[in-house]
């Protein structure tokens, strides 16, 4: 390691070695600045990190190790800090293979080149996937809350969680109760609607209020979540 310790670390950071950061693979031929299992890190001190990124990591581990490498990384965050992760989203994939144009045997194993990983080599191999409920359980157990969320070329979930008792950023909360009450990252419209109300002394539970009484919220109680871009449509006789 470094002699002086970084306030960034890249989790499970494989060719993407960034400067600035403390890079940490289990690859030696990533040449990582530290070789370690990114599951289970005494070496590194608690509370030292400002800021992790774990891309592209979280779909590789084993079901039953997820808890505790959460766990982990939210040992090594400051209090404030923020984890950046992606991983895949079972629902939009779900959605893609349930698409006309993703129907034909060459789009569908696409869509299984992404659901499981591209398996050229051990550890290459995505074992879990994830959706919004899942990944706010899994963070929140570990004291980290999303606080901003989008998706990425359709099929992965790109999200930010603090390190934190509760959000306080107007913004920040908006993203939580999104991701949180309706599965998705919050739209443009909403996340600035909304976080100006809360300037304006809207309190969260008054958001969330209205996002559990929203017509996506009822179409969702009864209905996949990717026919919610067509609700209010009917099928001509």
């Amino acid at each position: 390691m470094p002699d002086l310790l970084p306030r960034r670390a890249n989790l499970g950071c494989g060719w993407d070695i960034r400067p600035g950061f403390l890079n940490i693979d289990l690859h030696g031929f990533h040449k990582p600045d530290l070789v370690g299992d990114i599951t289970d890190l005494p070496q590194l001190p608690s509370g030292h990190f400002e800021a992790l990124v774990a891309q592209d990591v979280l779909e590789h581990l084993e079901r039953g190790k997820v808890p505790g490498a959460i766990a982990e990384w939210s040992r090594l965050l400051a209090p404030g800090g923020v984890i950046e992760l992606r991983m895949p989203s079972l629902l939009h994939l779900m959605a893609m293979l349930a698409s006309p144009e993703w129907r034909t045997p060459e789009k569908a194993a696409e869509v299984t080149h992404l659901m499981f990983g591209s398996q050229a080599y051990n550890g290459d191999y995505h074992l879990s996937g994830y959706t919004p409920a899942l990944l706010v359980k899994l963070l929140g157990d570990a004291g980290l809350l999303v606080c901003e969320a989008r998706v990425r070329d359709g099929w992965l979930f790109e999200l930010r969680a603090r390190k934190a008792a509760a959000l306080t950023v107007p913004e920040e909360v908006v993203g939580q109760c999104y991701f949180e009450e309706l599965h998705r990252p919050a739209d443009a419209a909403g996340l600035a609607g909304f976080a100006a109300a809360m300037r304006d002394g809207m309190t969260e539970a008054a958001l969330r209020n209205a996002l559990r009484g929203s017509d996506e919220a009822e179409f969702l109680r009864h209905n996949p979540s990717f026919l919610v871009p067509y609700r209010g449509q009917t099928i001509g006789a």
